[in-house]
């Protein structure tokens, strides 16, 4: 694994964790640390940039066992970032149930690819 590919996997998962955090800002814990949600609220961006850090690595990883699980999580977040313009069109609960569905699955396969690439 050369070095930027190293890092692109490790800005990758800390703007995974960071999107992973955007509910606490509806939580009593984000208001005992005000700080907490100016890291959080960028949870959009961060998405975007997770699409195109996971893309990059991907690219540069090339072919593996972990190869499968990274492509389908990567995929995911696509259709995740595609959908999110027509957030304003469905109703709330809709959008939050897909995007918790769609959210959840990609980070269990996200795991799965971690597991697989420092096993294999």
């Amino acid at each position: 694994m050369n070095m930027i590919e190293k890092l692109t996997a490790l800005l990758s998962l800390l703007l995974l964790i960071a999107c992973m955090l955007a509910p606490l800002k509806r939580t009593a814990w984000i208001r005992r640390h005000p700080g907490m949600k100016q890291v959080i609220g960028f949870h959009t961006a961060y998405g975007i940039i997770l699409l195109f850090t996971g893309l990059i690595h991907g690219i540069l990883a090339g072919r593996g066992t972990a190869m499968m699980t990274g492509k389908l999580a990567w995929m995911l977040l696509l259709v995740l970032t595609l959908l999110s313009p027509l957030k304003k069109r469905m109703k709330q609960n809709t959008w939050r149930y897909l995007h918790l569905t769609l959210a959840a699955a990609g980070c269990i396969l996200v795991a799965i690819h971690i597991l697989q690439a420092l096993i294999f």
